[in-house]
Order: structure tokens, then C-alpha cells, then sequence
């Protein structure tokens, strides 16, 4: 057990047959949160043979797995678990696969069911087609959001048409490459113990669902494949100036990509560079902001729309703030200048503010059994254990913002893309 002081609780870590394991018993909860994390996302294209043999497998693979493993010989998983009261999700980011699940009772069924989703593969050629069919309807309607379009056309100007730029669900010409032995290889590859972690909150006895969670393990044990993953290359980005793109829309948006030059980090420190991009970036430009302000009352943002997210994992880090707006190239001088405005004087006034207003969505969400378990999942993600959260949002300073700025949110880094009404692109 990892006790600590600040989060008041036990965290419960363990290595059962491979997998890794972290539990926060809560007694008295009524909400209990598993989260399965698997170490496959849409960057993993390459295989290698125990021979030293590259094998690439096609883009969209890992969500097209990911669809798949719900359809079982008895039909969709998903109404077994609702039947005993339970809700799942599943999503594929880059570099991971996860499913989620939340319960009141029946915990035990439920991880059981769990584990079945996604280590419990039927392949049948009908099956193939006609998620074949769904996928390119989704890729279809995507084509139209300005949103996605945006960001995945940002990512080809940060790091040049790399992995990151590609749609996680693939292209329409990819996934008529996916047949049932690619999606049987990469499930023998990827969804192993070793290559998945188990993160649960709630109000459940440890001893007993690990037990339970050992002896499930077992069940789906099966010999290694010949096969292996290629571990990911740390990618910098290469920034292109602003772009821009006509799609069928009403109202133009614009979308400011900032790529980490420093990649490559892990545990504290990885953890302690998000809170430093995401801190800089409220402070240059979050609600209570200079530049919220000003630019909302005279129309150049849409407050509603107009946001900034950061992307941090071992292997990349880049920011993207951006929104709908009518004066594009004015929107990425006024997001520049205020970034530049944030000198150490700024930074020094406003950091207690700031850094007050992340400590408390990070308290509250510790109160949701379902946060918690998100939470444990992207500390491990990080290779980082959950109080390291708490770590560095107390110990984060003025000089951690001041070298964000520099390394990452300044012109250098900078790459955009503007989505305009058709007939408007140049």
C-alpha cells in the first residue's frame, strides 16, 4: 500500500500474472470505477519478429480492434453489462486503448466482463465488413468537422504528415486493408498483461478482487506470439507557418498548435510540464485573462468555443488553443502577443491564482470514483504514481512557467491551420 498524507487514502499497487494494478478502496462509495488500460494506440503501426522483421500493419487498426472486441458469439457485450446495472466506454487515443466501466453492484461481474471485452477475440469475416461499413461512415461525417479537421490538418504542419497527423480511425483506403489476421496479431501483440494496467476505485474488498482478477487472468492465458511491438521514437516537431483549408461551414476556425521541443519526459517531470504549459496558458489567455477579457467583448473570440488543451506523453507534447473566429490572422497576433506579454512580473502576480484554481479540479476530481480511476491510469501512463499529482502543483514555480514559454509557446514552435467557408481559401 502507498499511504499518503495528501490524498488522505491508500493506494493499493500490485503486479498480478504481468498486469499492473492500482486500486483505492473507498468505503462507503456507491459509485465503483474500473479503468483497463492497454498500451496500443494509432502511432503502433510496426511489428517485429523474433528474426529482427518489420511488419506494417494499416492505419486505424488499433481503434477498428478496439470496435470489434464487443462483438461476441452471443452478440454486443455491452447489454450483458447493462443488464447487471453497469455502462462501459472504450476509446483509442495515440498511444493507448481504454475501456471504462462504472457500477454500483455486482463489482465482481463486472471486471469479469470487463476482462471478456477485451481479451476475448472473435474474428468472423461478416463481422470485419460490416465494421468496415461503420467506420467508413464515421470517417465520412468527420471529413465536415472543422474541428477534427483542423486538428488533425495542425498536426501535418507541426510534425510534418508524421503518425501523430494521421486520423486515429484510419483512412478510408486503410481499413479496407484490416482483415481478421491483422486484427488477431495485433490483439496476441498488444492485449497482454504486460502491455495493460488495471486502475479501480470504489467500495470493494482488495484481497478478494485481486483474487478474482488472478484467477480471470488465467483463464485467457495463452502462449506468446511470434511477434512483438516496436517501441515508439520520441518525436520533436517541425513547424510550418498557417494554413488554410475550405470545408462547408458557416464560420471559419482557426486552431494555433504550440510543439515541445523537450519531449521525451517521464513521471514527475512529464507530469510537472503539463501543469506548467496548462498554468502558462491560463494565465495568458484563460478566462480571467487579460486577453479573455478584452477579445470577448470585442467579438475576436467566441468565449463559448475558444479554449486551449495540452497533449503530454512520453514520447511528444505540443498545446493547441483556438476557436471560431471572423479575423484569423489577428486571432494568432493577439494569442502570440499576450504569450509574449508573460514576462516574470506577470507570471510572479497571477501563478497563486492560477495554480489555486488547478489544485481544486484536482481535489474535486478526487471526490468521483470514476476521476480517481482516470486519474491513477494517466499517473502510470506517465510512469508516475497519483501523488505526484499533488507533488507538483505545490512545488511548481514562477521559473517552470518561464521556460515553457520559451521552449514550447513561443513563435518558434508555432504551427496553425484556419478552417474557412468554402471559396475563402486561398
Amino acid at each position: 500500500m502507498i499511504a499518503d498524507a495528501l490524498l488522505g487514502e491508500g493506494v493499493y499497487r500490485s503486479c498480478l500474472g504481468g498486469l499492473d494494478v492500482w486500486a483505492v478502496p473507498r468505503p462507503g462509495s456507491r459509485q465503483k470505477a474500473a479503468v483497463l488500460y492497454i498500451d496500443y494506440g494509432s502511432v503502433d503501426l510496426h511489428l517485429r519478429s523474433r528474426s529482427g522483421q518489420i511488419q506494417t500493419t494499416p492505419a486505424g487498426t488499433a481503434h477498428f480492434l478496439e470496435h470489434r472486441l464487443f462483438a461476441k458469439f452471443y452478440g454486443d457485450i455491452t447489454e450483458q453489462i447493462s443488464r447487471l446495472g453497469g455502462d462501459v466506454n472504450a476509446s483509442t487515443s495515440f498511444t493507448s486503448t481504454i475501456f471504462s466501466l462504472t457500477c454500483i453492484e455486482h463489482f465482481a461481474d463486472h471486471l469479469a466482463l470487463l476482462f471478456e471485452l477485451a481479451l476475448d477475440l472473435h474474428v468472423l469475416p461478416d463481422g470485419v465488413a460490416q465494421e468496415r461499413e461503420i467506420i467508413d461512415h464515421e470517417l465520412q461525417i468527420s471529413c465536415d468537422d472543422p474541428e477534427w479537421v483542423g486538428f488533425l490538418r495542425g498536426l501535418e504542419g507541426l510534425y510534418q504528415n508524421g503518425l501523430l497527423a494521421w486520423d486515429m480511425a484510419g483512412t478510408r483506403e486503410s481499413i479496407e486493408q484490416i482483415d481478421e489476421g491483422t486484427l488477431t496479431r495485433c490483439h496476441e501483440v498488444f492485449y497482454r498483461p504486460e502491455y495493460m494496467g488495471l486502475y479501480l476505485c470504489g467500495d470493494f474488498d482488495v484481497e478478494a478482487t485481486y483474487a478474482a482478477v488472478e484467477s480471470t487472468l488465467l483463464k485467457y492465458s495463452r502462449s506468446r506470439s511470434t511477434w512483438d511491438r516496436v517501441e515508439r521514437p520520441v518525436v520533436l516537431p517541425t513547424p510550418h507557418p498557417l494554413r488554410a483549408l475550405a470545408l462547408p461551414v458557416s464560420r471559419p476556425y482557426t486552431l494555433l498548435f504550440f510543439g515541445d521541443d523537450k519531449a521525451g519526459r517521464s513521471d514527475r517531470d512529464l507530469l510537472l510540464r503539463e501543469l506548467a504549459l496548462e498554468l502558462a496558458l491560463d494565465i495568458a489567455l484563460g478566462p480571467a485573462s487579460d486577453f479573455f477579457a478584452a477579445h470577448y467583448e470585442d467579438g475576436l473570440i467566441d468565449g463559448e468555443a475558444f479554449g486551449a488543451e495540452v497533449y503530454a506523453e512520453p514520447t511528444f507534447c505540443f498545446c493547441t488553443v483556438g476557436g471560431y473566429t471572423q479575423q484569423s490572422e489577428r486571432l494568432c497576433e493577439e494569442i502570440g502577443a499576450a504569450l509574449a506579454s508573460l514576462d516574470e512580473r506577470v507570471v510572479t502576480a497571477d501563478l497563486g491564482r492560477a495554480k489555486r484554481k488547478a489544485y481544486g479540479l484536482l481535489l474535486r476530481a478526487w471526490e468521483q470514483a470514476e476521476d480517481v480511476a482516470d486519474m491513477l491510469c494517466s499517473a502510470a501512463a506517465s510512469g508516475a504514481d497519483p501523488s505526484v499529482y499533488f507533488d507538483v502543483h505545490e512545488q511548481i514555480g514562477v521559473g517552470d512557467i518561464l521556460e515553457v514559454l520559451e521552449s514550447c509557446l513561443s513563435p518558434a514552435h508555432q504551427s496553425a491551420m484556419q478552417i474557412v467557408p468554402s471559396g475563402r481559401a486561398e
